[in-house]
């Protein structure tokens, strides 16, 4: 009896690890870089953003849709509002969409913004939190 006291004392002190925490950390360097140098040399951020998808890609990661929103689909630059994209609210129907076209390769890109609708991820609503790992 008294050997199975100390192996339950183990099980609580645990600490979950991350799987791909190494991974997530370079992603997020990375996608810290492409936001920093986009203004001087988009070219270079858009390598930086290829990069991100390819670590994604090569450790079968999931990149957050906010970040994911943020990359142009085609040139996979950053889109900062002025610098590298511009922004444009249009109205069609008494719908609201934000359109964002980026400067450097001139792709178009719709979100859904009405006020009525929640148009929220799945991920972004509260009930989609199960656990949070520190």
């Amino acid at each position: 009896m008294a050997s199975q006291e100390p192996e339950k004392k183990a099980d609580v002190n645990r600490v979950k690890k991350v799987h791909g925490n190494d991974s997530f950390q370079r992603m997020n360097f990375l996608y810290q870089i492409s936001k920093h140098i986009a203004d001087k040399n988009p070219a270079l951020s858009a390598y930086y953003g290829n990069l991100i998808v390819g670590v994604a890609k090569k450790m079968v990661l999931k990149i957050h849709p906010d970040i994911k929103r943020q990359f142009c689909k085609k040139c996979r630059c950053v889109a900062i509002h002025k610098v590298t994209a511009t922004m444009k609210v249009k109205r069609k129907n008494k719908s609201k969409t934000i359109q964002w076209t980026c400067d450097i390769c001139g792709t178009k890109r719709n979100f859904p913004a009405n006020e009525k609708h929640d148009h929220r991820l799945w991920l972004e609503k509260p009930e989609a939190i199960l656990e949070v790992i520190n």
